[in-house]
């Protein structure tokens, strides 16, 4: 499935660029770049991405957990994390339970691209993925 469309949320230009170049050389179609919130959702709603490759820090905006929850509310798309961040702070994020692949940072080419695979080769994402459990609803 090398031709999913994947969406890169990064507010670092040069890290973003790099990722979308092995990317694109890998044969997956970027459907964009988005340093913010607002700019990934507006991606996402118009190219329908399988995939977001989300930095859990964007120092512009909130944290890139809150933007990756967002993405998944709002759409059935696939969430890979990209952090430095010890795994003691991913776990109190709840970032295992929103994505599909954690990368850590610094990563290679290889780690990242079996990380797109990973999440690629998953079943398609549900609306409710990394949604909090709805109180209302029945048990």
């Amino acid at each position: 499935m090398k031709s999913a469309a994947i969406l890169i949320v990064q507010d670092d230009f040069l890290a973003a660029e790099r990722l979308r170049l092995l990317l694109v050389k890998a044969g997956y179609r970027v459907v964009g770049v988005a340093g913010r919130t607002k700019g990934a959702i507006d991606l996402a709603n118009q190219h329908h991405p399988d995939l977001a490759i989300v930095d859990m820090m964007l120092e512009i905006d909130v944290d890139g957990i809150h933007t990756a929850s967002e993405l998944v509310r709002r759409h059935p798309v696939k969430i890979l994390v990209t952090t430095g961040f010890p795994d003691s702070v991913i776990q109190a994020e709840g970032v295992p339970a929103l994505a599909c692949a954690i990368v850590k940072k610094p990563y290679t080419d290889d780690e990242i691209l079996a990380g797109v695979a990973q999440c690629l080769a998953q079943g398609s994402a549900t609306p409710s993925q990394g949604r909090p459990p709805d109180p209302s609803a029945p048990p």
